[in-house]
């Protein structure tokens, strides 16, 4: 170990130089979360530009180093301790993470369609996307993938990361699966010509009670806004919405003109700053309201929690500055940042921090990432109201109300695949894994077993899957019998009729919600303002 870290400090200013180099020929593009369509400057002349000592140096160590050069290697090293020492969202990729790169970002991917889970490390379909590859070529929810491609899983050689990168792939490649259904003994050889699939990032939009309708964005991609501006439409003219829940929970970000956009639909002045960003090599650079509101919203609540980022925090951010809605959540994440992205020669991607954006009234979101940024946490802001406002570490809101389920709770990771087994075994054996459609939401729920039924299945096979975790998960069923229900009827519910089932069931409990939903049916009242 000694040795290696001797190696590596030997040949870092050679690598640094590398990099350089490779960051100088790279081609901009604009891309990702929180970003902007900058045109990038040219500000290093090749006068100073030391690149050609660097040429030099790999030609001798190419010629007449005594021993094997990894160069390869040792510049992933590199640009790894580059990156330690930036901010934490300016990212290096290398060329075979680019494509979950542009899967995040673009809302699409190469593949065939199916979600699936790890249950005891075997890979088992939850359900196929409807009218996917996999659907059209008859994968079932419950089916276990045995091999893909001859590769049998699973397999202690790869991570379930690899697996699953295993069947992504080119459009119009082959791939062959054996499966083995969940309630059979037969295995079956399918074969699916993978294309492309669309990522919806409005994963569930439908009313909450007769005026305020109900929005869930994952994330901000490239569709983000059509999405958004589809279902709001649908919901205006169909189902007469006049008021809009935004769940922005657990939203890392993504596009920021895509936020910007549904900005613009919320406020029917022209002018409005909606947020602003600047850096040292960018000039400040406002986004304003259109005017152009095609569907007028009335009340908004946004809902945020720790996991809600960038363009989420743009968002929840304006609305609060602008006194145009009421923030309901947690305390969001912190990132203020924005970030330009750059191809390299060798096909990976530099995401680069280039500025930072400000919500109307200037306040900074972005938290202190190391002892050494400067974070303003003191000074006071105001809204347009003059309500005072908090900047730094990103955005408190109006009304503070707790998520009532711990999901990074190792206990409830465990009972979700015990509830998914059980719920995939229950569709199977009750309606023969057949999905069918949302709107049929309610019909399904009264169709489903008794709360005392539903436990006792789960119990059994907790006793079954737990092995020395059993006696863990069955206690925490004895005291949160309510939550494991909510749990597993929205699983059943997912199961049967699509993502968007899951949030028509769970919400319906969710102390979130609920607030959300009287305090619209109120006028903003100053005192809700209090944080």
């Amino acid at each position: 170990m000694a040795e290696s870290a001797s190696k590596f400090k030997i040949w870092e200013p050679f690598l640094l130089s590398i990099v350089t180099i490779i960051g100088m020929v790279a081609g901009a593009k604009f891309v990702d979360t929180g970003t902007i369509p900058v045109k990038p400057e040219t500000t290093i002349s090749d006068a100073n530009y030391s690149g050609r000592q660097v040429e030099e140096i790999i030609r001798f160590l190419e010629t007449k180093y005594v021993g094997q050069v990894a160069s390869d290697e040792l510049v992933e090293k590199a640009i790894k301790a580059i990156m330690e020492g930036l901010d934490p969202h300016t990212h290096y990729f290398p060329p075979d993470q680019v494509d979950e790169l542009e899967e995040k970002t673009m809302g699409h991917y190469v593949g065939i369609g199916v979600e699936v889970m790890f249950i005891e490390d075997s890979l088992v379909v939850l359900y196929p996307k409807k009218n996917s590859p996999a659907e059209k070529a008859g994968i079932m929810p419950g089916d276990h993938i045995i091999s893909i491609n001859e590769q049998a899983i699973p397999d202690d050689s790869l991570d379930h990361k690899e697996i699953i990168d295993l069947i992504k792939g080119s459009k119009g490649s082959r791939l062959k699966l054996r499966v083995k259904p969940m309630l059979e003994n037969t295995i079956k050889t399918i074969h699916i010509v993978r294309e492309e699939i669309k990522v919806p990032s409005v994963i569930a939009a439908y009313m909450l009670d007769s005026t305020v309708a109900y929005i869930r964005i994952s994330r901000f991609t490239n569709s983000t806004y059509r999405e958004f501006m589809d279902q709001w439409e649908r919901m205006v003219t169909k189902e007469n919405a006049e008021h809009l829940v935004i769940d922005l929970r657990d939203n890392p970000g993504g596009y920021l003109r895509e936020a910007v956009n549904i900005l613009s639909q919320l406020f029917e002045e022209e002018g409005k700053v909606l947020v602003y960003t600047e850096g040292k090599n960018h000039e400040r650079n406002e986004y304003k309201s259109t005017g152009k509101v095609f569907f007028p919203v009335g009340k908004v609540g946004v809902l945020i929690n720790e996991y809600s980022a960038s363009a989420s925090e743009i968002i929840a951010g304006c609305m609060q500055d602008q006194d145009r809605g009421i923030i309901i959540g947690t305390r969001s994440y912190g990132k203020g940042l924005v970030q330009e992205q750059y191809e390299l020669s060798n096909g990976g991607t530099l995401r680069l921090t280039v500025s930072k954006y400000y919500t109307p009234s200037g306040r900074l979101i972005q938290k202190a990432y190391d002892t050494g940024s400067e974070v303003d946490t003191t000074t006071i802001f105001r809204t347009v109201s003059g309500r005072p406002v908090k900047a730094g570490g990103g955005i408190d809101p109006d009304v503070k109300v707790e998520d009532d389920i711990d999901w990074y709770d190792p206990v409830i990771k465990n009972w979700m695949d015990i509830i998914s087994e059980y719920s995939i075994r229950y569709n199977l054996i009750a309606h023969n894994g057949e999905i069918i459609s949302v709107d049929h939401f309610q019909k399904v729920k009264v169709e489903l077993p008794e709360q005392k039924d539903i436990l006792a299945a789960l119990t059994s096979l907790a006793k079954k899957r737990g092995k020395d975790k059993s006696a863990e998960l069955i206690s925490y069923l004895q005291s949160n019998k309510e939550k494991v229900h909510r749990i597993a009827v929205s699983t059943l519910i997912a199961y049967r009729t699509g993502e968007e089932g899951w949030y028509r069931s769970f919400n319906d409990a969710d102390p979130v919600i609920i607030k959300t939903k009287r305090i619209l049916k109120e006028n903003f009242p100053t005192a809700l303002y209090a944080n």
